[in-house]
């Protein structure tokens, strides 16, 4: 073999391996899986970088909240929850009001709707969103923080935050702050034994017992040194006797080499008395040696996720540029179709997230996890196999269980049964909204429990006396426990149960009327949500079905025609119109269910295939070619340069002896 032969067959070699390495790398890789990893991160949540919230992560909770110099008041909330979208200006502004705290209190937030803070969420016991919780100055494990009611305004948290900081101080914490307490000595001749040589000024404000003006005063004002402040409540008669205060608010002021005197307050609030103190200090030449003020989210930092901040907005930034060419690629959801993906996402939220968040299950909650469990092993349809069986069967026997257990137990029967879902996790399709925190969940939520009312009332040749005999509300009590123990908007719960109680949901008399009550229901929670900010704005609440999707749904006059209203929901909410966009699989995946199976065996055949390819239609034992023809061509290719550099060397041996000796 010649130089030029062992040179082309060299080449050929190398053009072998690298098709065969692209080819590989083209089966293993592809956008799908890369819009995966992305979306798995979860959702950009309520708060970023541009806010004065303090973004808190299972990573850095407990780092920055135990053992720390400051309080911390942590928002635990959900990105999809109604309640917490509206909660979310409060919780932006209180945090900006009182910015001039952040030595004594820090404001903060955890999305527990991110999977990686399940544990975190689920650990401190959060049963519904948003939930206000107080971690002390230097709280240690196994404290779990004390629970702040949320009030419904800036002004009403704000003033929860002040009973729990005088709360402290009276039980000897935060001695560092400035004192909130008011003051109860009925003499003023000492009042600057207290006080240090700084202070130039004393400031006494007599305020109703119920106020919060002064303790909030002292706290705006606490970083200038020149000043101290104290609050004197009306129930302090005889100071105030003395002082000759009869109204409220009143400012007394005093001065180190002056006489008290009573400061007029043109406007009684907060924002006035602060600007009466600051001028009338100002106005005798003295100097506000103000601290300037450090951004409270600054605090996170500087425990070293400033490069985790950087890449979690890279990861934003690159999950949104996906989803927009999603999005833009596919066209706009106008129809009235039922998707296979937003079913599964409900399904896998439901019981990889929301139920797993339970610290612990036992007594209601968990009559109500059973029987949640027995509608959705009877009529859920999985494509592949009833995981949801297996996980029914094993709860039917326990009377109690955590939340962890609860989640190691699905997690491990999923493995087992794997594969058991067909899409991306939390990838919707008629849920989408036109952002991340519109639609999504509880849209799937009430879609799936659609489509159980209606498969519960459609399948009237099932067998359903064992798991939930022929009670026509088993969907609708499966329902009501659910949203009622576990579903994690607090104030959309509330809103539920009560609705469900007043319009009698236990009453109904026939599976077909458990369909139109869940549809009223619907409805009447559209009618509420109208206009409200949660609403998305490419997506009106309306009253459905739309006429254009049911013509014969409204009568001449506009009210509903409840027969044909039953007739559309049973067809779209079958599961014979189940559409599969969004699933690669779709033109040959059927829909299985508990005891019957709608899979025919060639189909299954070609899924089976299908479940195991890496792109490009590529099954484990294609790749596997792949791997043996790469190997086996990388050791020719070893061999030949071998067998080539030692034939040279030899020749070059054997023409060097030929020479004559000089």
């Amino acid at each position: 073999m010649d130089q030029p032969e062992v040179t082309g067959i060299i080449l050929r070699l190398c053009l072998l391996n690298i098709l065969t390495i692209n080819w590989s790398s083209a089966a293993v890789i592809n956008p799908k899986d890369q819009y995966q990893s992305l979306i798995s991160l979860g959702g950009p949540g309520l708060y970023n970088a541009s806010d004065d919230v303090v973004i808190l992560n299972a990573t850095n909770f407990k780092a920055n909240v135990y053992e720390s110099s400051r309080s911390w008041l942590v928002e635990f909330y959900n990105s999809w929850c109604g309640f917490c979208y509206r909660f979310a200006p409060t919780w932006k502004a209180l945090a900006s009001d009182i910015l001039s705290w952040n030595d004594i209190v820090v404001v903060a937030a955890i999305d527990c709707a991110d999977d990686d803070n399940n544990p975190i969420c689920r650990e401190y016991e959060i049963m519904h969103y948003p939930m206000l919780k107080y971690f002390s100055i230097n709280a240690h494990p196994p404290s779990l923080g004390i629970v702040i009611e949320k009030g419904d305004s800036v002004d009403s948290v704000r003033h929860n935050l002040i009973n729990r900081l005088e709360t402290e101080q009276q039980e000897g914490r935060g001695f560092t702050w400035p004192n909130i307490a008011p003051y109860r000595n009925v003499e003023i001749t000492d009042i600057w034994k207290t006080a240090s040589n700084n202070v130039k000024h004393f400031f006494l404000i007599f305020e109703s017992t119920n106020s919060h003006l002064g303790a909030e005063v002292i706290l705006d004002l606490h970083k200038i040194s020149s000043l101290q402040i104290r609050r004197v409540t009306s129930d302090n008669e005889l100071l105030c006797v003395m002082n000759k205060v009869t109204k409220f608010p009143t400012l007394i002021v005093f001065g180190r080499n002056e006489s008290q005197r009573v400061v007029s307050i043109r406007i009684p609030t907060r924002q006035g008395v602060r600007r009466v103190i600051k001028d009338y200090v100002i106005a005798r030449g003295v100097n506000i040696d103000e601290v300037s003020t450090t951004l409270s989210r600054g605090i996170v930092q500087n425990v070293g996720n400033v490069h985790q901040t950087t890449i979690a907005t890279v990861v934003k930034e690159r999950h949104e540029a996906i989803e927009e060419q999603l999005q833009s690629s596919s066209k706009k959801t106008d129809d009235d179709y039922l998707y296979q993906l937003d079913l599964e996402s409900a399904l896998r939220y439901s019981i990889n997230h929301e139920i797993p968040l339970m610290k612990l299950m036992d007594g209601e909650k968990m009559q109500a996890l059973q029987k949640y469990l027995a509608v959705l092993a009877a009529y859920f349809p999985l494509q592949r196999n009833n995981v949801l069986e297996v996980i029914r069967n094993v709860i039917e026997k326990k009377n109690t269980i955590t939340g962890e257990e609860f989640s190691q137990l699905t997690r491990t029967t999923e493995e087992e049964m794997s594969p058991v879902y067909s899409g991306t996790p939390r990838h919707w399709i008629g849920c989408r909204g036109s952002k991340d925190l519109y639609r999504g969940y509880p849209c799937g939520l009430w879609t799936m429990f659609h489509m159980l009312t209606v498969n519960f009332a459609v399948e009237r040749d099932k067998d359903v006396t064992r798991v939930l005999s022929q009670d026509p509300t088993a969907v609708l009590r499966a329902m009501h426990g659910y949203i009622k123990n576990f579903f994690g908007c607090a104030d959309c719960a509330a809103h539920f149960v009560e609705m469900a109680n007043r319009n009698r949901i236990f009453d109904v008399r026939n599976k077909d009327e458990a369909v139109l009550w869940l549809w009223r229901a619907h409805n009447q929670v559209n009618a509420r949500l109208s206009g409200d900010n949660t609403e998305d704005p490419e997506h009106k609440k309306i009253q459905y079905p739309a006429a254009k999707h049911c013509p014969a749904c409204r009568y001449v006059n506009n009210s509903w025609n409840e027969d044909e209203v039953l007739r559309y929901l049973k067809t779209k909410y079958s599961y014979s119109n189940i559409k599969f966009d969004g699933i690669s699989t779709s033109d040959d995946i059927g829909v299985s269910n508990s005891n019957h199976s709608r899979v025919r065996p060639e189909r299954l055949a070609k899924e089976t295939k299908r479940s195991t390819a890496f792109g490009w239609d590529l099954n484990i034992f294609d790749i596997s070619i792949c791997v043996v023809l790469y190997v086996t061509s990388a050791a020719i290719l070893v061999l030949v340069c071998i067998k080539f550099a030692v034939k040279r060397t030899y020749k070059k041996k054997g023409h060097i002896n030929l020479l004559p000796k000089v």
